[in-house]
């Protein structure tokens, strides 16, 4: 019965979205419309029979599509994107259409016209994984369509994406003639005991720099830099041994100044493989490899590392073996990262000495997964913000005693809540974990620096600044080497509008810390950037590697201080990258953080370079252009009375959603996406805006913004409007009460 329900076959499966599709009907509906029109009628369906595919379903910005052959899927793909590529560049670029196109091999099954399985929902994602304009495929069409195309192709490595279990590995199709057959890649997931030579890495440190011009990085020294192998198990019982040394050499030893690693993907993508001597050509910027073993003998731990310079044909500068219990494994880690670091950059600070210390455990999976959290932590990257909360958890129920992995959790559920990121943890409840949590850690030990950075952060987001002060202030006092307070107590002078005290503090942060990671590199320079020193918060961008260049907060900042700079041209390019990923950010919704400010100049300041650059001022930039519908107080005292019941099922971005009214002034939200979490808000009506409080949104701060109503489709009877919230627009209708 099923069989005859249901056919199964294999197919390639093409999923297509137009990029910014509401924003776009945002700024001009009737144009959108019809270009999209003409674009499907006299572009995309032709070009879809012409390569023998079929369409199978549309919405209302995008389509799904299936062709028997992979090889017709990518050229009917890459003939589209070459058209389009030329059919709007009469429209201005803020209004142009493009696409993202996504192509899978896969297994379908039919159910009448439809088709749905796996393949369908990879298709999807890979989609998504496409830039704007471009073209994303899977393993295995990359595999049936390279050598028999003219095309190139990125190797952008295994994508985590949503509701998909396993990582997809993907690739970014290059459709100009001189990229053809050429395979270029930011990471390599060679087979064990390969061998490969310099070409297969210089393609490796190529797709970086490709990369890096895309992201319009500055360029990065790669002198002398140190690539750290996957340390090799001896057995198949020693594989958690080796992968906790790998994971504590190349956290520890990327701290270190003077030393320029290779990033973790990179290390890791060389498992299994023996490098030699001309393996690694010198322009690729590599000239140390570490390599090393872990093994288990008896009741005795065993560790061999060794140091190589490739620059002097292999020559061992440096090896070392040790030994001991169990309980001992992180200690003798530690004794040989100060070694090997010292041996290529000689004597170490006192804060490198620090960060090359034995962690708080004995546990090593409970290290492993804090490892994972720690990366997640620093990449500034939303979605793995996410995935770092499940790992610290799994290492805090290995060892209750982890204090390091309770401060990693406390200080995510922090920023969970200053930011408002409700999609991973409603935000009172991440609150309520990061106090918690930052007593139990005080308990244990009351200086504890990261904890008492928590601590001192929650005072300064909820306004409490002579508190956060002399609580910083002391901090310091006790611990004046300690850079973490001294970047806390920055934030706090800051804050508090004491801004010589602040450029003071942050600059001894600085000077104490090691080396900066990228997430700190970007926090320090958006701090620079407030206090003015947009040179200095250029030179902190220009520092992040080429690799980790491509974060949403890299662009924001990098777009504001171009625009501080005068160079409003870069600036709006790294503006067009940030709203790429965040199609409705806003100067609303940027206005929310900066209420930890006693000055309203700061974000006034902040304000006026991202407007320079094409930030809007409200979502989608809904409020351009229809100043004539905006409601006066007058008008919104009587819409929000008891005269009009409001009727609304949609949330932003079509999202379902609904409201109660449980007491004058007061709205509970019910969003689809916050799994049944409702959001309560108080609102009020202050010169002519609607003021909404929520303590689950930008820490409780009050929000006010502009009511817009359709006067030509409202009645007496019922009114169409539009709220503008920072984070979308919700349209409703406003019924009048029948007495």
């Amino acid at each position: 019965m099923v069989q005859e329900m249901f056919q199964r076959r294999l197919a390639a499966i093409v999923a297509i979205d137009m990029v910014g599709y509401s924003r776009l009907v945002q700024l001009d509906e009737a144009g959108t419309l019809a270009r999209q029109k003409a674009i499907r009628t006299d572009l995309i369906d032709p070009a879809v029979r012409g390569f023998g595919g079929r369409i199978v379903k549309t919405t209302g910005d995008g389509a799904l599509l299936e062709f028997s052959s992979v090889v017709s899927a990518v050229e009917w793909a890459v003939a589209v994107q070459r058209e389009m590529a030329n059919l709007e560049v009469d429209i201005p670029e803020d209004r142009r259409i493009a696409y993202r196109i996504g192509i899978n091999l896969g297994e379908i099954v039919h159910d009448g016209d439809d088709i749905f399985g796996d393949g369908v929902n990879i298709a999807s994602r890979l989609e998504g994984c496409a830039d704007p304009g471009g073209i994303c495929v899977s393993e295995p069409v990359f595999l049936n369509v390279h050598g028999k195309l003219d095309l190139g192709f990125v190797d952008l490595g295994p994508q985590q994406v949503k509701n998909i279990q396993d990582p997809i590995t993907a690739f970014a199709v290059l459709p100009n003639p001189e990229y053809a057959g050429t395979v270029v890649s930011a990471r390599r997931t060679p087979k064990p005991t390969l061998r490969f030579g310099a070409v297969a890495l210089a393609l490796v440190l190529i797709a970086a720099g490709y990369l890096a011009w895309i992201w319009l990085a500055p360029p990065q020294p790669r002198g002398d830099r140190l690539l750290i192998l996957p340390f090799a198990a001896a057995t198949a019982g020693d594989r958690s041994l080796a992968d906790a040394a790998t994971e504590d050499f190349i956290a520890s030893l990327s701290r270190v100044e003077g030393l320029q690693t290779v990033p973790h993907s990179i290390s890791l993508g060389y498992n299994g493989i023996a490098l030699e001597p001309g393996d690694i050509g010198l322009e690729t910027g590599i000239r140390y490899v570490l390599d090393g073993m872990a093994a288990r003998e008896g009741d005795r731990i065993e560790l061999a590392v060794r140091l190589r310079d490739f620059g002097d044909a292999g020559a061992v500068i440096w090896e070392e073996s040790a030994s001991g219990a169990p309980a001992d494994f992180f200690d003798l880690l530690a004794g040989l990262k100060q070694k090997a670091a010292a041996e290529l950059v000689g004597p170490l600070s006192a804060p490198e000495r620090s960060v090359l210390q034995a962690p708080a455990t004995t546990d090593i999976e409970a290290f492993l997964a804090f490892a994972e959290a720690e990366r997640f932590l620093a990449s500034g990257n939303f979605f793995e913000l996410e995935q770092s909360l499940p790992l610290y958890e799994r290492a805090i129920e290995r060892d209750p005693d982890f204090l390091a992995a309770h401060a990693g959790y406390a200080t995510v559920n922090f920023i969970i809540w200053s930011r408002s990121y409700n999609t991973i943890r409603y935000t009172l409840d991440a609150l309520e974990e990061a106090e918690r949590t930052v007593r139990h850690i005080l308990e244990v030990d009351d200086t504890h620096p990261d904890a008492l950075g928590v601590q001192i952060g929650i005072k300064i987001e909820k306004r409490q600044w002579n508190a956060a002060l002399t609580e910083a202030r002391g901090a310091v006092f006790l611990q004046p080497d300690e850079p973490r307070l001294r970047y806390v107590l920055g934030q706090a002078l800051l804050a508090a509008r004491l801004y010589d005290e602040a450029r003071t503090e942050f600059t001894a942060y600085e000077d104490l810390s090691p080396r900066l990671n990228a997430s700190e590199l970007r926090e320090l320079a958006f701090h620079r950037l407030l206090l003015g020193e947009v040179d200095r918060a250029l030179a902190l961008l220009s520092r992040v590697p080429s690799e980790e260049s491509d974060r949403i907060d890299q662009y924001i900042f990098a777009a504001a201080a171009h625009a501080q700079n005068g160079e409003i041209e870069i600036g709006k390019r790294f503006m067009d990258l940030f709203l790429k990923e965040t199609v409705w950010n806003n100067l609303l919704w940027q206005k929310g953080y900066f209420g930890r400010y006693s000055d309203p100049a700061l974000y006034a300041a902040w304000a006026e370079a991202l407007s320079a650059v094409g930030m809007p001022a409200s979502p989608f930039d809904f409020e351009k252009g229809r100043e004539a519908d905006r409601l006066e107080q007058d008008e919104l005292v009587a819409l929000f009375s008891d005269e009009y019941e409001e009727i609304i099922d949609t949330g932003p971005f079509g999202m379902p959603y609904r409201q109660d009214h449980p007491s004058e002034g007061v709205t509970v939200m019910h969003f689809g996406w916050m799994d049944g979490q409702p959001i309560t808000s108080r609102w009020a009506i202050r010169d002519s805006q609607y003021c909404h409080r929520s303590e689950a949104v930008h820490v409780g701060r009050e929000e006010c913004s502009n009511v817009y109503i359709d006067r030509e489709k409202s009645t007496d009877a019922v009114k169409y409007v539009a709220n503008v919230y920072s984070f979308g627009v919700f349209e409703s209708e406003f019924r009048r009460r029948v007495d």
